[in-house]
């Protein structure tokens, strides 16, 4: 079975359509994972005082036929995850184990060919002006992406100042340029908003987000969706939604630096550094 039919995928898409008892079973099977194989639908429900029909519609929900397929799907990840696990960290760190997971889940879950249609896009336009927004640690993403595509010669322009600076922009912006935005839930006002201005001025939209059913990605022209964490295990409360955003930023500039341009963007990223080689040496020597 491929990592991305995985149970966890399907749980991070559908992430605010659950019920409060399919809850409740996603955090059983969470912490009886390893075990799941050995479980009956029957025990199931018991085990969590739910009916059959709970069980159905959370299978069902997820997209699985039955639940001898879903129960092939828990036991496939289990195993796909344990080897790849070991063979990359070995026992020294959970955290590690949590870090790689989420690096799998997302690896399943973006969709390559968008990206590369994406990054067509964005080589074919060089002189277009792209525009990012997000609020809170989506905002921070946007402001690391709009950072590398500018060293890379883009005319990239982060709009986190505030809100009124995302929709005044939004408002303005001409159908020749791009608008990335980011919002893990799918639902922050001001970027749902941004995404509605833009669409009404025709211009292309690229929307980051962990949910694939919200208004947000009805507007967009291109939908990266990205697993931000486990969602239900209380070991990576510690780990950032950053991570997830950052390793989708860096595999933009990877796909940029494979594209019929390169050439163009290594040459940019080689002068603005050094730029900043030589300022910071000046600083040094006036202190």
């Amino acid at each position: 079975m491929l990592i991305n039919d995985n149970f966890w995928s399907r749980v991070s898409k559908e992430e605010n359509n659950f019920t409060k008892k399919e809850k409740v079973l996603i955090n059983y099977i969470n912490k009886n994972s390893q075990k799941m194989d050995q479980v009956t639908i029957s025990s199931l429900a018991k085990e969590n005082t739910v009916g059959y029909s709970v069980v159905y519609n959370l299978i069902k929900k997820l997209g699985f036929k039955g639940y001898r397929e879903f129960i092939i799907s828990l036991a496939a990840q289990e195993t796909t995850f344990k080897a790849l696990n070991r063979e990359f960290f070995g026992d020294r760190s959970v955290l590690k184990e949590h870090y790689k997971k989420l690096m799998d889940l997302n690896d399943s879950t973006i969709n390559y060919e968008e990206l590369q249609r994406f990054i067509n896009w964005i080589d074919d336009n060089r002189k277009a002006c792209i525009y990012l927004a997000g609020i809170g640690h989506s905002g921070l993403g946007a402001e690391d992406l709009s950072n590398k595509l500018y060293r890379f010669g883009l005319r990239s322009i982060c709009l986190n100042k505030d809100d009124d600076s995302i929709l005044m922009h939004a408002s303005l912006i001409i159908p020749e340029d791009v608008i990335i935005l980011f919002s893990l839930s799918g639902k922050t006002t001001t970027i749902v908003e941004a995404a509605k201005l833009a669409k009404k001025n025709n211009a292309k939209i690229a929307v980051v987000t962990s949910q694939d059913k919200t208004e947000l990605v009805t507007y967009a022209d291109w939908t990266f969706n990205i697993v931000s964490s486990g969602l239900y295990e209380a070991q990576e409360i510690f780990i950032s939604p950053l991570f997830a955003i950052t390793y989708f930023n860096d595999l933009v500039t990877t796909y940029l630096l494979k594209s019929k341009h390169k050439d163009w963007y290594l040459e940019n990223r080689i002068k603005t550094n050094k730029v900043i080689k030589k300022f910071l040496g000046a600083c040094r020597r006036c202190r």
